[in-house]
């Protein structure tokens, strides 16, 4: 169900609420084998696909806005993070997870830096 009531700020800090969550849970694993070697691990790993797919969710409804929030930094991939929210709704059985490692590693500190700052302004 769509809701257009759900404000830009509203969207930004369930971004930034998951954000916080896949750090947290992500802590000092920093390689697939960390995430998949042990059924903890996996649990982990797969609650984290999950808040990152919660965030592309809410990211393509912040590309779709009129007042186009996130258009201010074109740093952050955002066509990217949508797509990756798409292959995890539609595609689960085929996600890399080098690249949900690489991302939870190295993409995640920036986004949630630019989250921040956009909270600042709406």
């Amino acid at each position: 169900m769509y809701d257009d009531r759900i404000t830009i700020h509203d969207r930004l800090e369930e971004i930034l609420e998951s954000i916080k969550l896949v750090q947290e849970w992500s802590r000092g694993r920093t390689t697939v084998n960390d995430f998949l070697l042990s059924s903890t691990g996996v649990m982990v790993f797969n609650a984290c696909v999950m808040r990152l797919q919660v965030i592309g969710e809410h990211i393509g409804r912040l590309l779709r806005c009129d007042e186009q929030p996130l258009s201010s930094y074109p740093q952050i991939p955002w066509n990217a993070i949508y797509g990756m929210r798409n292959i995890i709704s539609h595609e689960y059985g085929n996600i890399d997870e080098d690249v949900i490692v690489s991302v939870l590693n190295e993409d995640i500190v920036p986004l949630k830096s630019v989250v921040e700052e956009l909270l600042k302004k709406y």
